[in-house]
């Protein structure tokens, strides 16, 4: 018997062969909810509970086999699975490790000494950085106002896109030169600098289009621009203007934390800035600049300036 045996989930009823290849196993929904709450309870954000609820079901529907079914050899089997085929990189078998093992403590109460074989560890791979003449090229090649403007805060001010579709116009304060990052990574706020010429950009841009609540809005000014929208913009850019560096939306944050060590600031500053728990996380730029003194609100603002 196994750890699963006393799961309470509903494949104590039959389910037709045809069906099972037909439509995908999941959690069950009493459990599913339940998980759910937990994760609430453990303040994790809606993107990480979609992740390991996600990782659950994945388990459950590669073996067709609801949990109470599945051995630690199952696991085994899976994991290495996905490791052979690399269909997905580490740092995803991790998250997928982190919902199942979640799952297990936290939601069913119980153990499974398996999880703990497996460690997953992606290579710590420097990114693409784009040059300030590069990143001023895409910026001047978008043409719709908004999603220029969205692209150039998100480097201006070091953002997550994600964070910067979720900005509202009450997060601007203007007299400080300060942008309220809300509900970061790890739902953590934040201040950051912003420049005084994106100040007055966003000044013009607020009269043109008068947004209401987000920013960035869409089709109705009551909901935020979508990131898809902005990525195909991004992607659509740098093939017209010849970039071909494997870069992403998320490179021009990358590229803002290193024109920032280039221009002195200190890695402890840019750590506060970009709104990493550890400082090892941005200590990967470090390699770049030495110079640690000036502070970040003139260097930023030279860099939009010169945009």
């Amino acid at each position: 018997m196994t750890f699963w045996s006393s799961c309470l989930l509903a494949d104590q009823f039959p389910i037709p062969q045809n069906h099972i290849q037909e439509t995908p196993m999941k959690l069950d929904p009493r459990l599913a909810k339940r998980m759910i709450q937990d994760m609430n309870l453990s303040g994790l954000s809606p993107k990480t509970q979609a992740s390991y609820l996600n990782a659950v079901n994945r388990l459950i529907n590669h073996y067709q086999k609801f949990p109470k079914r599945l051995s630690s050899e199952d696991l085994r089997r899976y994991f290495v699975r996905l490791m052979e085929r690399k269909e997905v990189v580490p740092s995803t078998m991790a998250v997928y490790r982190a919902g199942i093992r979640f799952f297990v403590e936290r939601t069913l109460g119980k153990s499974w000494p398996a999880l703990d074989l497996f460690r997953f560890r992606r290579p710590r791979q420097l990114p693409d950085i784009l040059t300030v003449q590069e990143v001023k090229t895409i910026l001047d090649a978008v043409r719709v106002k908004s999603n220029q403007l969205c692209l150039k805060i998100i480097y201006a001010c070091g953002l997550r896109l994600a964070e910067a579709v979720s900005l509202t116009v009450s997060d601007i304060d203007g007299a400080r030169h300060l942008l309220k990052v809300c509900g970061g990574k790890g739902r953590k706020d934040r201040y950051v600098p912003i420049p005084e010429a994106l100040i007055k950009e966003l000044r013009d841009y607020w009269r043109t289009y008068r947004p209401t609540s987000f920013l960035f809005f869409g089709v109705h000014k009551s909901r935020r621009i979508r990131r898809a929208t902005i990525q195909k913009t991004f992607k659509l850019v740098l093939k017209e203007v010849g970039i071909t560096k494997k870069v992403s939306v998320h490179t021009l944050r990358h590229s803002y934390a290193t024109h920032l060590l280039d221009g002195g600031v200190g890695i402890r500053t840019i750590q506060e800035i970009l709104g990493h728990s550890s400082l090892a996380t941005t200590a990967i730029y470090a390699h770049l600049s030495e110079k640690t003194k000036s502070t970040a609100l003139p260097v930023v603002d030279n860099l939009v300036n010169s945009l």
